[in-house]
């Protein structure tokens, strides 16, 4: 049994405010079912990010020196990188992921692809502060890559922590590409986060079903809806399961009741506009160099440097 899920269930479900850390939507299943997401028509992040990224792809050599050691937040299998190694031809390249043996083999593919990039992994979460080995700070110029709108989806203040943290990790003088989803129609983005396929439903229930499989919990599945809420106030989505009348979750000797329409809250995504996301980077050390958008300005990408 995964300790840890297992910790993290009893103390988010034990709150006034029940809420599930949004770590645990990935295992195998729940990567599968992202995936589609990502590839369903209504959502536009992955596809519009691409879009951008062809350009800046092609511009960035002029703000980043060739021979720069970049480092990835969270990067998974690091095929948005590629792309960016192809451009910048770094002399280091850092991987930074929580799954030792995925951190492994994406290491050695992007070895073999590019033997003239000293890639390196380093086994840690990004949310806390991250050791980056020596030879990155022996690079002329220092680049953090965070792609995506995984920035959108920290809890209240967490953006602002992670940005101070990678200011430190990362030193004097880096600079910091991050993809940042936008503040848009609110029917457009209800649309991406609850597809009429139902499989942004099933992914924030995969949640609930990682539980009944692997810690034992005893819950009934179809006591739960899943649902994606727009907060105009807060500028995000707010993701998560709703009991449709009263339920009960047992985890061994624990027992959670939950009132009818009481939400289990899994996961945030924040959207900025082009000023708000700079204010965020001013707070935690960071001034905007130059940033891109898309053609109906969705979706942003922006080049950061150490204030």
């Amino acid at each position: 049994m995964n300790a840890s899920f297992l910790r993290d269930v009893r103390e988010g479900l034990s709150q006034q405010a029940k809420s599930l850390a949004p770590k645990w939507l990935y295992d195998e299943r729940g990567s599968e079912l992202f995936e589609a997401i990502t590839k369903t028509a209504d959502y536009y992040l992955t596809r519009t990010e691409a879009e951008i990224m062809r350009t800046a792809y092609g511009e960035l050599p002029a703000h980043v020196p060739p021979g720069c050691a970049i480092a990835e937040f969270g990067s998974g299998a690091g095929i948005k990188s590629r792309r960016l190694i192809e451009a910048l031809k770094p002399s280091v390249y850092v991987s930074i992921d929580v799954a030792e043996e995925f951190l492994t083999a994406s290491c050695e593919k992007l070895s073999r692809m590019f033997p003239d990039t000293d890639v390196q992994g380093v086994l840690a979460d990004f949310s806390g502060q991250v050791a980056l080995p020596e030879s990155f700070f022996a690079a002329p110029q220092r680049m953090g890559f965070f792609p995506g709108s995984t920035i959108g989806n920290f809890a209240k203040g967490g953006a602002e922590t992670f940005l101070a943290k990678s200011r430190e990790s990362l030193g004097d003088g880096s600079m910091f590409l991050i993809g940042a989803d936008l503040v848009k129609d609110e029917d457009v983005l209800l649309a991406a986060y609850d597809d009429s396929d139902g499989i942004t439903r099933l992914f924030t229930k995969n949640l609930l079903v990682r539980m009944k499989h692997e810690l034992d919990a005893e819950l009934d599945l179809d006591g739960f809806e899943a649902v994606a809420l727009w907060n105009p106030t807060e500028a995000r989505l707010e993701l998560g399961v709703v009991a449709q009348g009263p339920q009960t979750i047992r985890l061994g000797s624990d027992v959670f009741p939950l009132e009818n329409g009481e939400m289990i809250h899994t996961e945030n995504s924040h959207k900025f506009t082009p000023d708000s996301f700079s204010a965020l980077g001013e707070r935690a050390g960071w001034k905007v160099r130059t940033h891109w958008t898309d053609s109906q300005g969705w979706f942003g990408v922006f080049l950061l440097e150490a204030a």
